[in-house]
């Protein structure tokens, strides 16, 4: 649960957020213990904890457009047609090279 946020402060060159949140009391203490052993404030985990589940859920829309693609690929008769020509293109045999060239 956030209580308030204050936006628009700057840190660095980044535009910052100060945010206030509600922990349970295992998770405040895992969080610390955690941040401990990695070196870092229990703040800057936080920030690396929210960063690593926003790409997470990036890459997780990014895998689900991929297959929506794919399964449109498949029912895309031009598409299809298309695939087929190559197919056959790639499996016909090349000329015999005499110059051979790469030698």
């Amino acid at each position: 649960m956030i209580l308030f946020s204050i936006p628009h402060l700057i840190l660095g060159t980044e535009l910052i957020t100060a945010l206030s949140i509600i922990l349970t009391d295992k998770l405040a203490s895992a969080s610390q213990q955690a941040a401990k052993q990695l070196g870092i404030s229990r703040a800057e985990f936080i920030r690396q904890a929210i960063a690593h589940e926003l790409e997470y859920l990036r890459a997780e829309r990014e895998q689900k457009a991929i297959l929506q693609a794919f399964s449109a690929m498949k029912n895309d008769k031009q598409y299809l047609t298309e695939l087929s020509e190559l197919d056959e293109n790639i499996a016909s045999q090349l000329p015999k090279e005499t110059k051979k060239w790469w030698k």
